[in-house]
């Protein structure tokens, strides 16, 4: 039988866990202080001491449980002291970390001392538990003895639960596996373009590479592309399927996917996580056992829970937070403790791409194979800028000062000083200022206030609880530090001065994020990238971070070009200096769209102003007769009215901007939408951000304009477009108004899959 292959560490993990939920006793150290620390403590050990000692064994296993293959490195091993030395650093008093804490890193360093014992054959071996205290560089050693049968009859006891527990999981995916076997597509047959589509995606996954997938909306791309990764589930080809998505309507249709593979006889499972904030069963209380009952002995229930769970084939929001309440657990932590086991997760990009996120940690401490589904990956580069963004205004840390205690208040002091110098620049500018580097005196000072604010909590866990700003302040600021190390010549510090003397914000800015992207692509044993648009395809490339091997692939449309007819009006000049000008001409000709072309129809602006300007003068004009009428809020809310508002009526103008939540992600079949129109080109608004993005990519790919405005702006008019047609038997029109989409240089971007042609202007058309 084929050994599975476990460490040290996941084993103590897996079988000695217990107690409570707690995250008062952090911050942790980050791991290169852990390192750090772990260095002091070698340099004061005697010539004898062997760092990072290596361990393995095979353990042949009980009869019908399968063998084990153990390895690992204890920190330390003197065998002349007869001792295994477990080494951990940490920034609080060592007194209060939970016992359950403690007892978990002497489990650990049991397994290593059983596992020295027996192969050097030693009657008897020490553990010995240090905790470093960064702060004050304090060791605090805790010693146990065990003879060698008190050892060995630990480790048979953890391998013989761990191995029980694989055997289980074995048979479950046995059972998933002949499923796969026989598993057919969910629908009666592939459409045009689905059958080619997934064998690219399974060749992708066979050869562990990267694949920039482009098809138009309505060809279901969900089911396509989870279809040929659930198969590779079961011929081996990789262990775990990630989908992951930058919209909730992605996630429901992965779910809503999983559910009809399920209906056709898959045997795995799938979990969907969801925001901590979102799956809390006690909201408002605290991550501990002091204030939260789901916290509390959350290890020494979680193995019943983990049972119940797995048994079920899908797991959304609502089926875990079931059985996390009724096993008095937390739902969030569940769903972390359920990564290792499940078959498919189905998860917002920020859990996988975020650098305050842990799932791709778990993952692959976990170990094997995973491969990421990307979807809507054109949404990817937007939504990472904001993950690798930060702010700081000096109001806060003002206000911040005033609450803290004394020496966190002189930290703050000198952080206020630092922003004060700031200050100092030439404010004659309209744009602000922007720095290629946060100042090191800046930084300094930022890190000093987080090495207080840890001194603080060593003394009182509580004591951000009653501070709020000094609380905002300590979380900014790590963040900061996060995006420090990680800086590169992507980054930007804006200086905005405000109003007042308190008015300075800083903020961070992740300009182009495709080598952090790429980064966590690394981890990954492949991925598909797939969207509507993501063309041109060197353009998605580039900003998604994928390596020169990738391979790029635009699917066929399975629809006939005549299904869209998109017709173009050059006749009315969008620009922002045009816009008066030409605005009653622009109402005229949408007055006349509306009359002429009945059912639904979703007018898209550049700008909600102007939205509001073309609105009120088509009303001034008169409003079509028999139209209902519906307008985007300004902040964008109204989404929750509008989706039912267009499955129920058939002669409703909707008015929206274009690039927000209602130009993609929504679905709207048959004679739901019958008609768009696109008013303008939808470029990127003219900012300093925009221009130094604009700057940066002119740099880097040589394009600049194109990169930074045109390309963005065509993948919004295509989203726009993808609304009407999404099924074989659907048809609609669309209409496109500007004068720019005469040049070639913009109507060759636009998708290749619908039919164009010139709006007529003759005869008051």
């Amino acid at each position: 039988m084929t050994e599975q292959r476990v460490s040290v560490r996941e084993l103590a993990l897996f079988c000695h866990r217990s107690g409570d939920i707690d995250h008062r006793f952090t911050p942790s150290p980050t791991g290169q202080q852990g390192i750090e620390g772990h260095q002091r403590i070698y340099r004061r050990r005697p010539a004898s001491y062997r760092a990072e000692f290596p361990v393995q064994c095979v353990w042949e296993g009980d009869a019908g449980l399968p063998a084990l293959q153990v390895t690992g490195r204890a920190d330390g091993y003197d065998h002349s002291q007869g001792l295994v030395e477990e080494i951990k650093t940490c920034r609080v008093d060592p007194a209060r970390i939970p016992a359950s804490v403690t007892q978990l890193h002497l489990a650990q360093g049991r397994l290593y001392a059983a596992l020295i014992a027996a192969s050097e054959n030693l009657p008897a071996l020490a553990v010995q538990l240090t905790w470093l205290q960064l702060d004050t560089d304090e060791e605090y050693p805790l010693r146990q003895d065990y003879s060698r049968a008190e050892l060995d009859a630990f480790l048979h006891a953890t391998l013989r639960r761990y191995s029980q527990w694989l055997a289980q999981v074995q048979r479950r995916l046995q059972r998933r596996d002949v499923s796969l076997s026989t598993l057919p597509f969910p629908h009666a047959q592939f459409r045009a373009g689905q059958r080619e589509l997934s064998e690219r995606v399974y060749k992708c996954i066979h050869q562990a590479g990267q694949l920039l997938l482009e098809a138009p909306t309505g060809i279901g791309k969900t089911a396509a592309v989870l279809y040929p990764a659930l198969k590779a589930l079961g011929t081996g080809r990789h262990d775990r399927v990630v989908f992951a998505t930058t919209r909730i309507s992605g996630r429901r249709a992965a779910e809503q996917a999983m559910t009809r593979f399920v209906e056709k006889g898959y045997g795995g499972n799938a979990l969907s996580l969801t925001a901590k904030e979102q799956a809390c069963l006690a909201p408002g209380k605290a991550c501990h056992a002091d204030d939260c009952p789901y916290a509390r002995g959350y290890y020494d229930r979680l193995p019943a829970a983990l049972d119940e769970a797995l048994a079920a084939p899908l797991l959304d929001r609502e089926g875990l937070a079931d059985i996390a309440g009724r096993h008095a657990v937390c739902p969030y932590q569940l769903s972390l403790d359920l990564v290792p086991w499940v078959d498919v997760i189905v998860a917002d990009v920020h859990h996988i791409f975020s650098p305050t996120a842990n799932l791709a940690e778990h993952l692959t401490a976990s170990g094997g194979r995973w491969t990421v589904l990307l979807d809507e990956a054109h949404g990817l580069p937007d939504r990472a800028r904001g993950m690798y963004g930060a702010e700081l205004p000096k109001a806060l840390v003002m206000t911040a000062r005033r609450e803290a205690p004394a020496a966190t208040r002189r930290a703050l002091e000198r952080l206020n000083r630092q922003l004060l110098a700031l200050l100092k620049f030439d404010w004659s500018t309209p744009d602000g200022h922007w720095l290629d580097a946060v100042p090191e005196p800046l930084a300094r000072a930022l890190a000093e206030c987080v090495e207080a604010v840890n001194a603080e909590q060593a003394l009182d866990a509580f004591v951000l609880q009653s501070r709020p700003a000094l609380r905002d302040v300590y979380f900014l600021a790590l963040q900061w530090q996060r995006l420090l190390e990680c800086w590169g010549s992507e980054f930007r510090l804006e200086l905005e001065r405000g109003t007042g003397p308190q008015g300075l914000l800083l903020r961070v800015h992740c300009l182009e994020p495709s080598r952090l992207l790429a980064l966590r692509h690394q981890a990954m044993h492949a991925l598909v990238a797939f969207s509507a648009t993501l063309s041109p395809q060197r353009w998605a490339l580039d900003t998604l971070g994928l390596q020169a091997g990738a391979v790029a692939w635009c699917t066929p449309s399975p629809f006939s070009r005549d299904q869209l007819q998109v017709q173009i009006a050059t006749h009315v000049d969008t620009r922002l200096q045009q816009r008066e000008a030409s605005l009653p001409v622009l109402a005229a000709l949408l007055r006349q769209w509306l009359l002429s072309e009945p059912g639904n129809c979703l007018l898209y602006f550049p700008s909600y102003r102007y939205l509001e300007a073309c609105m009120q003068l088509m009303l001034m004009q008169g409003w079509p007769d028999g139209r209902q009428r519906w307008v985007q809020g300004r902040a964008g809310q109204g989404g929750a009215e509008l989706l039912p508002l267009l499955q129920q009526a058939r002669d409703v103008a909707a008015f929206c901007v274009l690039g927000g939540a209602f130009g993609e992600g929504i679905d709207l079949p048959g004679d739901e939408l019958h008609s768009v129109v696109v008013v303008g080109v939808g470029l990127p608004q003219l900012s300093p951000g925009n221009e130094q993005l604009r700057r940066l990519y002119g740099s880097r790919y040589g394009s600049g304009f194109a990169y930074a405005y045109q390309y963005p702006a065509v993948q919004k008019i295509s989203q726009a477009l993808g609304r009407v047609v999404r099924t074989s038997t659907d048809r609609g029109k669309a209409l496109l108004v500007d004068t720019r989409y005469a040049d070639p240089g913009w109507r060759q971007l636009l998708p290749p899959w619908w039919e164009y042609r010139d709006y007529p202007t003759a005869g008051g058309r």
